[in-house]
């Protein structure tokens, strides 16, 4: 599969909280419409997207990002197999690949079928959580970077 991930940067603008502090679904301000259901046709957005096999869209543009049924997170996914904190999606500077990582959660976490601690993720991979799935998209995010030249 090629790789389509794009350059994020050495380190993510924070996150700009949104109302009640959440991350999705999002509507970023200059990244065009973002809908969030089956049927409904979406604009171009550019930065990065969960979607649900519903057809519900998480979308961000910074990283990191938390996961988990915990209110304090970024992404929440009401779903009893779904731990707290479940998993974080970031940029590994090692990498330089977009990445996710379990969170010691207790049903795990899969990419593509495979059970995983610690994994890159590529456009169009499958990522479960306990028992909900969501499709991974980059949309073509650029991270704006502050180099010395």
């Amino acid at each position: 599969m090629a790789r389509i991930g794009k350059i994020f940067g050495k380190k993510p603008e924070p996150t700009i909280p949104q109302e009640g502090g959440k991350a999705g679904p999002v509507n970023p301000p200059a990244a065009g419409k973002v809908e969030a259901g089956p049927g409904v046709e979406s604009q171009e957005f550019f930065g990065l997207k969960l979607t649900l096999d519903t057809g519900k869209e998480f979308a961000f543009t910074t990283l990191p990002v938390t996961i988990g049924r915990g209110e304090a997170n970024q992404i929440v996914l009401q779903d009893e197999t779904v731990s707290g904190n479940h998993a974080m999606i970031y940029f590994d500077e090692s990498a330089q690949e977009v990445c996710v990582l379990d969170l010691d959660s207790l049903n795990g976490v899969y990419v593509d079928h495979a059970p995983t601690r610690r994994n890159i993720l590529s456009d169009g991979v499958k990522l479960s959580l306990g028992a909900v799935d969501l499709t991974f998209r980059d949309t073509g995010y650029i991270h704006s970077r502050q180099d010395s030249h």
